[in-house]
């Protein structure tokens, strides 16, 4: 199963800006599949190494659950999604802990269909879950403070 690596994150955002194919908003210029889905592939794959057993190492314990979204690429993403202390998770809500998740912004290239019949691809961002940590809950004065 996919994981992410969060330390390579900014390294990988910003190649994929300075990249000149994936960089480009949605238009009606059209670029070829063949070079923007190698370069989402070599960004991707430093993105998906952490050890095996890290989300069940955690305090905050979570599982991956598939994400399929076929007009992105990569179809699928794999995301975090947190289990609650009371369903195996060892984050202890009588201690004043709570599980939080840990969401990344990350580029994905997304099908551009004014380009038919040639495939091309547009950059956007979406939202990711990539872990979950175990902290204090906060107080209703820090709820309120933002």
């Amino acid at each position: 199963m996919e994981k992410f690596q969060v330390r390579n994150v900014p390294l990988c955002i910003f190649l994929l800006i300075l990249h000149q194919c994936v960089a480009m908003p949605l238009s009606n210029q059209c670029i070829g599949e063949t070079l923007c889905t190698y370069t989402l592939k070599d960004s991707y794959s430093q993105m998906t190494n952490l050890p095996g057993d890290i989300n069940t190492r955690s305090l905050a314990t979570w599982v991956y659950q598939k994400k399929t979204d076929l007009t992105r690429e990569h179809q699928v993403i794999y995301e975090a999604r947190c289990q609650d202390s009371h369903f195996g998770g060892s984050c202890n809500s009588a201690l004043g802990l709570e599980t939080i998740p840990v969401t990344l912004r990350i580029p994905v290239l997304r099908k551009n269909s004014a380009c038919y019949p040639l495939p091309s691809y547009s950059v956007e961002f979406e939202n990711i879950t990539v872990a979950c940590i175990c902290a204090l809950a906060r107080t209703q004065e820090e709820i309120a403070q933002g």
